[in-house]
């Protein structure tokens, strides 16, 4: 894939990922600033680009470490060697924890839980158990995983009391539920109390147990719409990278979108529709159905603000209506949300003045276990 670097977009084959390295570099800074600003410590999750290059790239701007979702991205992440992780998924079972084992043995590992049982397997299975920092899940609102608030001390008091030797790092939260929000107040609303929420959770647990608490929380659109409040130590977006249609929603413009799929029109039918090479196994399917940042489209054709992506299959996007398109014209795409999207290729080509300046591995594709 080296000999891509130098290439004009348009010799690319089609469906490609192409990032834009001045929007990365930016949006990295801008979020880097942020943190900074308000004292905290940035440890983005790398679940969005699933490169170590670009988590490299992060770290250099002042990143303190990185999230991951799972053990085989931290797996990976170590072997290129980045070794400050927090594996932000509980882990249980026999399997995975010999593997968390040989991985604490190479990394400084933080890991997630909520619930006395994850402790219990953690001990039996993990000769580290006693290195490894655990940060406990709070529910503020997405139900999901977490501990509900008012049963955090709870937990602690359960924990200490059977594990002494435990090593607690603080408290975690991913506010994704702000994604549901009907409006900008409400969303402002939905991401503030789950930071007060966790200010205040992280005063009592240091008031009560001495315990220098980290205070986490987890969400790019959270972040941009409420700021930072004081008493949050630690911030762990991970599509402010390359932001998607859904931010571009958001912020009433593509400008921060630095992930894009270009696709080729392959077919047209008359004036009413025309179809690309860029279907689901391209790009993901999800959309929105409802509040602030619904979506009637699989996502947005760059520049192209009246076109819908109607429909993806496999491998077609049918877009409406077919009035702007050549057959033979490619386009760029920006999917509705870039994690899943990452994921699907092996390869993103960095581009800057319209050419390919790098070429990123996707170390972490499919590294789901």
């Amino acid at each position: 894939m080296m000999q891509q670097i130098g290439k004009q977009v348009d010799e690319l084959d089609t469906p490609s990922l192409l990032i834009d390295l001045d929007r990365l570099e930016k949006n990295m800074r801008e979020m880097q600033s942020l943190a900074d600003s308000r004292g905290a410590a940035l440890r983005p999750h790398i679940k969005t680009h699933k490169c170590g290059a670009i988590a490299q790239m992060q770290i250099e701007c002042g990143a303190k470490g990185i999230t991951v979702a799972k053990l085989g991205e931290a797996e990976v992440m170590a072997d290129l060697g980045i070794t400050d992780i927090f594996v932000a998924t509980q882990i249980v079972g026999a399997q995975k924890l010999s593997r968390l084992d040989a991985l604490a043995k190479r990394a400084t590992i933080r890991l997630a839980v909520d619930s006395l049982i994850q402790i219990e397997q953690l001990f039996q299975y993990c000769t580290q158990a006693a290195d490894v920092e655990i940060m406990i899940e709070v529910d503020t609102g997405l139900q999901r995983c977490g501990v509900e608030p008012d049963h955090v001390e709870i937990l602690i008091n359960k924990i200490i009391r059977k594990f002494p030797e435990v090593k607690i790092g603080g408290i975690f939260t991913h506010e994704g539920h702000v994604y549901q929000a009907v409006d900008r107040e409400q969303m402002v609303q939905i991401a503030r109390q789950a930071q007060q929420t966790m200010v205040e959770l992280g005063q009592r647990i240091r008031s009560r147990w001495g315990i220098a608490s980290e205070v986490s929380v987890g969400c790019t659109l959270a972040l941009q719409s409420a700021g930072i409040l004081s008493g949050i130590t630690e911030i762990r977006p991970g599509t402010y990278v390359f932001y998607d249609a859904t931010h571009a929603a958001y912020f009433g413009d593509t400008s921060r979108c630095a992930a894009t799929i270009v696709g080729t029109v392959i077919s047209k039918s008359g004036d009413k529709r025309a179809v690309a090479d860029v279907g689901a196994k391209a790009m993901t399917i999800d959309t929105r159905a409802s509040g602030l940042l619904a979506t009637k489209s699989f996502g947005s054709v760059y520049k192209r603000g009246e076109v819908i992506i109607r429909k993806l299959s496999d491998e077609h996007a049918i877009m409406v209506p077919g009035t702007p398109f050549a057959i033979g014209e490619r386009i760029e795409i920006i999917p509705n949300h870039i994690c899943p999207t990452v994921n699907l290729y092996d390869t993103a080509y960095g581009i800057r003045n319209g050419k390919v300046e790098v070429v990123f591995p996707i170390h972490a594709r499919g590294r789901n276990q």
